[in-house]
């Protein structure tokens, strides 16, 4: 019991701390998107991004902090916001990975050289099929029964014992499952493949640079290994996540053991979270917008000193 309230913690934790970084993201980008009426199409995936972990990461924190609600309407209303906000995620990843492997690899197939010039025009399009499709394969989770998944403390099925749809489900929970893994598989196969040609780009250019060395510093280069880096460590927290989503997700008592809701909600809720912040310490954008918030802060900080210093030397003149 005690172990199970230190995983409560931590993820409650964790997902505060996601949404934060992610509400952070959001917010600067919005920021400049109202001042300079236009924003660079990365920035557009990334509030899209941002947003759908703001979505999850809430609904993953409500999910913790009340696991004792078991009616149908919450039950329904939790599944169809997690596998909403879990696909949009997914596919704005895939958007993000697609986006960089376009602009910043040096293929010189005609195809990719042909997407490479319109990727930029392509993002609002992608960005509203991606959402359109997460809405899409949410809504089959309004009919799904899902008595045959949730175990009571014994083990045995809550079908019959507290949970029962009122609609005369027609989907079994398995379908259900099938449905979203075959959703989730497609856009983790656009990533995994994005990634990789891009990795193979920088090693090609990398191997290039060496062969050219001139004992300066490629500017280039280095945008590409700082892309890199970020790509492959959402890469491995994207792989992660989804092996624990598919883990959590598999409909049987056995999978819902308490050990490994435990460990599976967890990851679920860690992998954005560290993601979010990375891309805030690898954007050069982002990492200037948190030193003018801590470098305003900290003037503020000594302002209030100075006025609170000002005021004792005034009260102890008038005494």
């Amino acid at each position: 019991m005690l172990i199970h309230r230190i995983f409560q913690v931590v993820t409650v934790i964790d997902c505060v701390v996601g949404m934060m970084a992610s509400g952070f993201i959001v917010s600067v980008g919005s920021t400049d998107w109202m001042r300079r009426r236009k924003l660079p199409a990365c920035d557009r995936i990334l509030i899209c991004l941002c947003s759908s972990r703001l979505l999850l990461q809430g609904t993953i924190l409500h999910a913790t902090l009340f696991p004792e609600l078991t009616q149908w309407n919450v039950v329904r209303g939790h599944s169809v916001l997690l596998v909403l906000a879990s696909t949009a995620c997914l596919w704005f990843a895939a958007c993000l990975s697609v986006f960089y492997c376009l602009k910043i690899a040096t293929f010189t197939q005609p195809c990719f050289l042909l997407m490479k010039l319109r990727i930029s025009a392509m993002v609002p399009q992608l960005l509203l099929g991606s959402a359109l499709i997460s809405l899409v394969s949410s809504l089959p989770f309004l009919w799904v029964d899902y008595s045959s998944h949730l175990c009571n403390s014994t083990r045995s099925h809550l079908k019959n014992i507290s949970f029962e749809s009122p609609t005369g489900n027609n989907i079994s929970y398995f379908k259900g499952f099938v449905m979203y893994v075959t959703w989730a598989v497609v856009p983790l196969l656009f990533f995994i493949a994005s990634s990789t040609l891009l990795i193979a780009s920088l090693w090609k250019h990398i191997k290039q640079m060496r062969q050219n060395a001139t004992g300066f510093k490629d500017s280039k280069t280095e945008a590409h290994i700082t892309a890199i880096k970020s790509l492959i460590s959402f890469l491995m927290l994207y792989i992660c996540s989804f092996i624990a989503e598919i883990l959590l997700g598999i409909p049987s008592c056995q999978a819902m053991s308490r050990w490994k809701h435990n460990i599976c909600s967890l990851l679920i809720a860690v992998c954005p979270s560290v993601h979010s912040i990375l891309l805030v310490l690898l954007n050069v954008r982002l990492k200037l917008a948190v030193k003018s918030i801590l470098l305003y802060m900290k003037c503020h900080r000594k302002q209030d000193s100075a006025e609170a210093l000002w005021q004792e030397r005034k009260s102890m003149s008038s005494s």
